[in-house]
Parts: structure tokens; sequence; C-alpha cells
């Protein structure tokens, strides 16, 4: 029971909790979020309040924690009685994850120069195609490190499908559901399909719904060179934070604008390099200079967001803060595109890969999931 006591008052829901702090919330707040079998319809999860009627003016008449602790009884003065849990009351005062977060920005393992990871995550495919318990590590996996490898994966098509969709369906994008990635591929102009050096970036940055994760599984190479370079932008980010918090505001203040052209496609969409969610913690690194789209600002303004993007773009070409992946046939590599940039060395010869992105949503959908029926 996180919950000590709670009492009523003329301003609101009066909460002490087991370690002595405080806090109180308004009543029209507290009704609005009731989940009793009235206030809220248990089956859809929906709020069944009209919220829009109800008054600023609205007071209880007392308030009481339950027996065991696990909800609060509020007696309102028309007579009226709601309920709301302890728990939803701790998740919304920040007393623990709410019910969306699937991870706090302190469980993800930030990796760098000086603090490279000793090993690198994987999963084995067999594994993760026979088991949940095996796919609740691999996710976990990907939202702690960024990124995961799968080992001994079929290396064809159907291997990386059955792989994918043990996440989620692919998601849709001009590329198509699923995709091959090679330089004897004509189908798009963009620089990935060439055999040259791919300096680190996201996809998607003209996307508003950028993918949440990028999947590649080599179904063939025969050549030099090629690695898979990964670059964990959180990290970089964090130190950005630390060193130079003038610069990394810039990052967070200004809209970037990015495109995509071909023949009969013009997508374009915006946002900040670095993006918070409501909690205040970094949600999403968008940083690809090649698709980044003209636009000016005010001359102090344009300089300071030169000096930052440099400054980011510094970090993520120091190559003491990559990990460098040489994928061959039986390998997959999954990364966070929302976190994680990528590239890869220039090569020759043969080298065709077969992959696929995830909608962020359906992702995290899938860790909590798994985490709550395998918990139970």
């Amino acid at each position: 029971m996180m919950i000590k006591n709670v009492a009523a008052s003329p301003s609101g829901l009066n909460i002490v909790w087991v370690d002595a702090s405080k806090v109180t919330l308004p009543w029209r707040w507290v009704m609005d979020h009731a989940e009793d079998a009235v206030s809220m319809n248990h089956q859809t999860h929906q709020r069944n309040i009209d919220t829009f009627s109800l008054s600023s003016e609205l007071c209880a008449h007392s308030a009481t924690l339950q027996a065991l602790g696990n909800s609060v009884c509020i007696q309102w003065q028309d007579g009226i009685e709601t309920t709301i849990s302890s728990l939803r009351l701790a998740q919304v005062t920040g007393k623990t994850l709410d019910d969306d977060q699937i991870s706090s920005g302190d469980s993800k393992q930030l990796w760098r120069q000086g603090s490279m990871l000793k090993s690198l995550p994987a999963v084995d495919f067999e594994q993760v195609l026979n088991s949940d318990q095996a796919v609740l590590d691999w996710v976990n996996k990907i939202d702690k490190y960024g990124f995961c490898i799968i080992n001994h994966t079929a290396p064809t098509e159907e291997g990386t499908i059955a792989l994918a969709e043990r996440i989620a369906p692919a998601q849709r994008t001009i590329f198509g559901t699923y995709w091959p990635l090679s330089s004897k591929v004509k189908l798009h102009d963009d620089t990935a399909y060439t055999q040259d050096f791919l300096s680190p970036h996201t996809d998607g940055c003209y996307y508003y719904n950028a993918a949440g994760l990028q999947m590649f599984n080599c179904l063939e190479f025969d050549g030099e060179g090629g690695e898979s370079i990964v670059v964990d932008g959180f990290a970089i980010a964090a130190k950005m934070k630390r060193q130079c918090p003038d610069l990394y505001a810039v990052l967070c203040d200004v809209i970037v604008p990015g495109h995509y052209k071909e023949k009969g496609v013009h997508l374009a969409a915006e946002r900040p390099t670095f993006r918070h969610d409501r909690h205040g913690n970094l949600e999403q690194v968008t940083f690809n200079n090649y698709d980044r789209s003209p636009f000016l600002l005010p001359d102090q303004q344009q300089a300071l967001f030169y000096q930052a993007y440099a400054e980011f773009n510094r970090h993520s070409m120091d190559q003491a803060n990559w990990i460098k992946i040489p994928l061959r046939p039986g390998m997959a590599l999954i990364f966070d595109n929302w976190r994680c940039l990528h590239g890869r060395m220039s090569y020759s010869g043969s080298r065709f890969f077969y992959g696929c992105y995830h909608d962020r949503a359906d992702f995290q959908s899938r860790i909590r999931t798994l985490s709550n029926d395998l918990t139970q």
C-alpha cells in the first residue's frame, strides 16, 4: 500500500503517502478519473463520465481509504459515490510508472565511448519463433539497449516475415511493407540503394509517424566491407545535455523539416532533433542530414542551430561511439529508430538484405501485453 491516509478538503483530495510526502488533487480531476463501474466502462477502459458537465466548484463530502488500501472511495455532496484506485493515484503523481510507460528513462542502458557495451544484446531465432517468453526477452533488450541481434535467422524472405511478426505486423511506408535492400535494387532514388558509405542517421524524418523499429535480415553477402553501424543517439543527447546544455536546448526547440522526393512522391514532416514526452524524458532523436529540407532562421538562431547540429554530428561521426556489426546470412539486426542512428560502411561485391519497419505504438503494445500476460 503506497497511501498512508486520505482526507477531503475544500481544495481537493488530500493524500499522504507512506514516505510522508503529500499531494492535493482537485475535485474535478478526481471525479473525471473515477474508476467505478458507473464512471468507467471496464470492458473498453473508456471514460463514461461527462467531463464537460463537471463544475469547477465541485466538492466532495468525504474520502475514505478502503480496507486493503487499493482504492479511495469518494462521497460527493449530491450523494453520488465514486472510487479511484491507489495505483492510478500513484501513477499520475509520479510515484510509479504510469499505465502507458513501458520503462523509465533510468532503465535504459546508454552506451558510447567510455561506457561501451561489453557484449552485444542477442537472441536466438528459433527461440523467438517458439516462445513468448523469448519474445519478451527480445523486446525488453531492444528497449534497454536500443538494438538487438537475432542469431541463426533463416536467410529468407519468409524467415524475415516470421521473425518480424513475432512483434507485430510490419509498418507500411513508401518502400512497401517488406522491402529488399541492395545496390542491385533500383526501386527508389535513395543513397541506401548504393555501395557508398552511409553516415549515421535516423529513418523517416519525412513521416510524422516515423518508424519505431527497423529490421535488416542478411540474405546474401559476397564481398568486402558493408558493416552496419549503430550509434546510441540517447547517449549523445545525454552527453550534450550535461556538457553543453545551451546547444542541447537549441536541438529541443528548433523544428527541423525533412523530405523525401521521387517521381510521384513528395513526403514532408518536421520536428525537433530532440523530442521529449510529457514526463520530460527524451522520447525521440531525429537526425538525417541527407533528407533535411531547406529552412531559414533569424541570423543568431541560425548560427546556434548550425553549432548545435554540428556538435551532435561530431559525436555521431566519432567511431569511438560506433558499434559496427558485420551482418552475414543467419544474422538479423533490429534497432529502435527513435533512439539509435544507423549507417553503413562502403562495400564491394554483393550484399542483399530484406527488411521492414514497425510502428512504435505496436512495439510498445507488445511489451505491455507480454509483460502483463507472462507475469500473472
